[in-house]
């Protein structure tokens, strides 16, 4: 299915008129006071707080200083994603560092699932263990917890996730989510809780400053698993990332390595998006040890070979996802409805379960509505579910959960088993649901912008100056302006027809200011030099043999209004006229001749072979006040969205295409195959606007 749809854009309310950009930007996110500034500004490890704040703390060091001084092996068990394995190396690094002898136990999404494990829980017992520590995993565990305590193993879990109103029978159980926990700050990943569990280990035992020496997978773990980037995390991202450009840390130094960018700044968006996705491609095709090999190792030689196959995994996985997503978005081509508010559902068999958490991921951002996605084996089907907007997909569920084995996750993301025998039943059951709940203005595309600016202020200074506020990520997102009516100096394509280069001025600049518009390559049709378009984006810089230079990293484009009611907004006319019966009620209130309102034959011509040559018969959902620009361009005429929307109707009428009206701008539309001739004067629509004459 092809798409092109215009995207709303939300200015923050909550940002001042007053003060430089990084000020007005600072006060939104709640800093205006100059000791919180200062501290978000500057962040540092001397701010973290005292790790004997979480619950159980001082028992898990006694427990662990016991195991240490008896010289027992102390088995950690961690979970296959990027927290998990990053939290799993962490710890054991610091502990064979002084001398603790160490046995990870990772366990295989495909076999043992999440967590700690029956599965799990029977290997360290068969091993032998007597002292478990788990990272990122185990608050949930209450029988494997329970059965290894009965055989006589001390247990300390360390975790982040919610609790459930039954704590497991651990000997320490340290989760700052904890009902009964006075720690400051809620938002540590897995990998932040096990950094603090060494850091009190570290106080406990006399070791200084040792247990900051892995910090780098500590930031890489918290970047990856997406928790707010603030308080403590914030500041233990920072510091890791200035780790990070030293490339002390053998394993990340190799895979920076593989994906060639020694040569760059590395910065939280590299860890979420080029580092993260290859570890996690290890632990989603069931080989996480490869990941885990790579973090552990202080041999560059063993490094770059993991670092190399964690990136032919990632390539493996990536061919899985396109393979899955064709297939998917076939499904739902031929038979998903998109004029109610029912979830998308997609299911077969036999999709691979470490990939369908992403296909959920990025269908939800193309239909801009939240999407389960379930691959079924053996009469079970395991799904992955991801929200749009502020939709709640738990609940969702949990309207549902007759029909699950069990579910889990929060309101963003979630996972499920349902038997095939109720699939169908749970269908019914979630969107029955969601019809309730779900509305349709959260289905619209939208876009967070934080401030408009002039010209005038994108400048190199405002560039740093927004610099400082990094790093960005979840809760701290890069900030995102918009500046109005840019005349549009040249436009062209890169990136192998992927992205747009532009060039803008403006009457206050004497320079023309760059901008690169990623992803956006389908857009190239739309504009021309000349346009003056309006654009919501990033200040960034670029550097390129010492001099720094303002560039714009674009992520909307679009045309500026032209004071043209037709063009710059067609749904208020297509509104108006569901109220009429004829055009001269609208050729009054918009002032315009009737030849604005009523297609020409050539325009009936033009549409036809637009859609025919640019999508063939796949299904389009598109605004009519883009796809009208997009023919208007091709034919070198113009076309607004009104007269559109009556050329689609009687096309529609006389069976050329089908037609789902998804608002007053938006349809969905395919061509249909054409058996006959076929006469547009069949049309009641057609011959509606034929018998229409101009007032005189």
């Amino acid at each position: 299915m092809a798409l092109l749809m215009r995207k709303e854009w939300r200015l923050n309310a909550a940002v001042p008129q007053a003060g430089t950009l990084a000020e007005r930007i600072l006060h939104s996110r709640g800093l205006f006071e100059p000791a919180q500034v200062s501290a978000f500004l500057n962040p540092s490890l001397d701010f973290l707080h005292d790790p004997f704040l979480l619950p159980d703390m001082d028992q898990a060091c006694a427990v662990i200083i016991e195991a240490i001084n008896s010289h027992e092996t102390l088995f950690i068990h961690g979970d296959y994603d990027v927290d998990g394995i990053t939290a799993t190396a962490l710890l054991s690094r610091f502990l064979r560092r002084i001398g603790v002898p160490c046995r990870e136990v990772i366990p295989d999404r495909m076999t043992d699932g999440y967590g700690l494990t029956s599965a799990g829980a029977a290997r360290i017992l068969a091993e032998g263990g007597r002292f478990l520590v788990t990272v990122d995993c185990g608050i949930a565990s209450l029988e494997e917890i329970s059965q290894l305590r009965q055989a006589g193993v001390r247990v300390i879990v360390t975790d982040h996730h919610e609790c459930q109103p039954t704590l497991p029978p651990a000997e320490a159980v340290v989760n700052p989510k904890r009902s009964d926990s006075s720690y400051p700050f809620r938002g540590l990943a897995g990998v932040g809780v096990a950094l603090k569990l060494i850091q009190a280990i570290s106080i406990r035992m006399n070791l200084g400053d040792l247990w900051q020496a892995d910090l780098e997978l500590a930031a890489l773990g918290t970047v990856a698993d997406v928790v707010p980037l603030l308080g403590e995390n914030r500041m233990i991202v920072s510091t890791g990332l200035a780790r990070i450009s030293k490339k002390q840390q053998c394993g990340l130094a190799a895979l920076i390595e593989a994906v060639g960018l020694s040569e760059k700044t590395v910065t939280a968006q590299t860890l979420g998006y080029v580092l993260a996705p290859r570890i996690n491609a290890a632990g989603r095709l069931g080989n996480a040890s490869v990941a885990l090999d790579l973090l552990l190792t202080e041999d560059p030689a063993v490094a770059a070979v993991a670092a190399a196959s964690l990136s032919d995994l990632n390539r493996r996985r990536q061919e899985m996802e396109i393979s899955i997503m064709a297939e998917a978005i076939q499904d739902i081509d031929n038979n998903f409805d998109f004029t109610g508010s029912d979830l998308i559902v997609v299911a077969r068999e036999n999709w691979h379960h470490g990939v369908i958490g992403i296909v959920a991921a990025r269908l939800a951002e193309q239909y801009c509505r939240p999407v389960i996605v379930m691959t079924g084996e053996d009469g079970v089907y395991r799904g992955s579910c991801r929200t749009w907007g502020d939709y709640d997909i738990l609940a969702a569920i949990s309207a549902a959960s007759q029909y699950t084995v069990k579910f889990g996750g929060h309101r963003k993301a979630a996972g499920l088993v349902v038997k095939e025998d109720e699939l169908a039943d749970f269908i019914q059951a979630i969107n029955e649901h969601a019809r309730k709940t779900l509305q349709p203005e959260q289905l619209r595309p939208t876009l967070q912008a934080d401030l408009e600016v002039s010209p005038a202020e994108l400048t190199v200074a405002n560039a740093l100056a927004l610099q400082q506020l990094a790093p960005f990520g979840e809760d701290n997102p890069q900030p995102q302006l918009i500046c109005r009516k840019l005349p549009l100096s040249s436009v062209r394509l890169t990136g192998n027809g992927r992205h747009l280069k532009l060039q803008l001025s403006a009457p206050d600049r004497q320079n023309q200011l760059d901008a690169i518009a990623f992803g956006l390559g389908e857009a190239d049709d739309l504009f021309a030099q000349g346009d003056a378009v309006d654009i919501l984006f990033s200040l960034d810089l670029n550097e390129w043999m010492g001099r720094a230079t303002v560039q714009l990293t674009v992520r909307d484009i679009r045309h500026s209004d032209c004071q043209d009611e037709l063009l710059d907004r067609p749904w208020l006319a297509e509104e108006a006229y569901g109220h009429c019966t004829d055009l001269k009620p609208l050729m009054n209130q918009f002032r315009v001749p009737l030849q604005a309102l009523k297609p020409s034959h050539n325009e009936y011509k033009a549409v036809y072979q637009f859609i025919k040559a640019r999508y063939g018969e796949q299904p389009l959902i598109a605004d009519l006040s883009l796809l009208s620009r997009r023919v208007a361009r091709s034919y070198g005429f113009n076309l607004n969205g009104f007269r559109l929307a009556r050329i689609l109707t009687v096309f529609e009428e006389t069976g050329l295409l089908s037609l789902q009206r998804l608002g007053a701008d938006r349809v969905r539309l395919a061509l249909l195959p054409a058996a006959n001739r076929v006469r547009l004067e069949d049309s009641p629509t057609y011959q509606r606007l034929q018998a229409e004459e101009e007032s005189p």
